[in-house]
């Protein structure tokens, strides 16, 4: 997917949660709230989000289409890769979103 078509995306399922601030990492597009990095627009057209529960990882990786982020050949374990399907369906990837944003701390 092109790159600024997932930030709008990003942005307009973040609108209305605080402490959101943005800037470049990696060389993507990066958001944290107070801080602390929660979602990418990653340069290969893919949104990432971090899931720092196992929780709320596992329910999410299983999604099909979700992928583990693995930057320079290296798994995270926090991050995931969302499908097309989750960016494509606006309550979900806010819902997706909220619980990443909540997560973070």
């Amino acid at each position: 997917m092109d790159i600024e078509v997932l930030r709008t995306a990003l942005e307009s399922e973040m609108v209305g949660l605080n402490g959101v601030s943005w800037k470049r990492m990696f060389g993507c597009d990066a958001a944290f709230r107070y801080g602390s990095i929660f979602a990418m627009v990653w340069k290969q057209g893919r949104l990432a989000l971090k899931f720092p529960t196992a929780e709320e990882f596992d329910i999410r990786i299983s999604h099909p289409g979700s992928d583990r982020r693995t930057p320079g050949g290296r798994t995270t374990k926090h991050w995931m890769l969302l499908p097309d399907a989750v960016v494509k369906n606006r309550e979900e990837l806010r819902d997706w979103v909220q619980i990443a944003h909540g997560s973070c701390r």
